[in-house]
């Protein structure tokens, strides 16, 4: 299957909110609430306690979701609103980035964290990373994927990342973006102290076989890649940290897609381009 990377698509930030403009009328008012009641909310789920965010997660989801979908949707939030609160950090990575990052990090103790900002967005190729998942894929544990040996696999989109206490980096893996039916899945990882958060960019995670190796039909055929568990996602997320913080050249502008295209929807943020720094 072809892999797509020539322009950012339409993200889970602009597929959560109902209208453009929204978060510009409706986050401000979480922010006051927090101010107001000097709420830290920089965990989820002291940040869902927020009647403001309570009620933009009810605008979104309606009353009668189920509370399993209603807990996911109000992570999605917490990460929707500090992307928008960071002024929208976008990164999209060529296909050519992620291949390298997949056989070269730093050594453990070589390379001390470093972020791009408290908070943010990283996109995936399109079709290159597949997790187990499922239409209604939900969490299934801290260092798991959802879905089992007969769930479908679902193409990964790519991440959120947040620390905006600088201290406790969160993850938000987003998959299952497709053309053919609306909605998305979401795999919430554990937050972890930033300051060992660099030491999974150097770990072996599987306990045999190569990391990020696939098992798809054909897999090895277009090269694809697979996530197995969460603690996969953290040694990429962290990667890719590292080679930002490493080659900061390798940043470019990116260029919005075409509307009304034949190829995926393209995002209406604006968006910074990471590409193979050479040498």
């Amino acid at each position: 299957m072809p892999i797509h990377d020539s322009y950012a698509r339409i993200t889970p930030y602009e597929l959560l909110l109902p209208e453009e403009g929204f978060a510009d009328k409706r986050f401000p008012l979480i922010e006051e609430e927090a101010e107001k009641r000097k709420a830290d909310i920089s965990v989820p789920e002291r940040f869902a306690l927020l009647s403001e965010a309570g009620a933009v997660l009810r605008e979104i989801r309606g009353e009668e979701d189920d509370p399993q979908l209603i807990h996911q949707y109000g992570i999605l939030l917490f990460h929707a609103f500090h992307f928008w609160r960071g002024g929208q950090p976008f990164l999209q990575l060529e296909t050519g980035v992620v291949r390298y990052l997949v056989e070269v990090g730093p050594k453990s103790g070589e390379w001390v964290p470093s972020l791009p900002g408290p908070a943010g967005y990283v996109q995936l190729p399109q079709h290159l990373f597949w997790a187990p998942g499922g239409e209604d894929a939900t969490p299934e544990g801290e260092d798991a994927v959802p879905g089992g040996e007969d769930a479908v696999p679902e193409s990964l989109d790519g991440f959120f990342w947040s620390a905006v206490d600088g201290e406790r980096l969160s993850l938000l893996v987003v998959m299952g973006i497709r053309k053919d039916r609306p909605g998305l899945s979401v795999i919430p990882l554990p937050a972890l102290p930033l300051s060992v958060a660099g030491e999974w960019a150097a770990m072996k995670v599987r306990p045999e076989g190569k990391d990020f190796q696939s098992s798809l039909p054909g897999a090895d055929l277009e090269n694809l890649y697979a996530l197995e568990a969460g603690a996969e996602a953290m040694k990429l997320a962290m990667r890719i940290f590292w080679y930002l913080d490493v080659f900061p050249g390798s940043v470019a502008e990116g260029v919005k897609g075409p509307e009304g295209g034949g190829g995926p929807q393209p995002s209406r943020l604006g968006f910074r381009r990471i590409v193979l720094k050479e040498g």
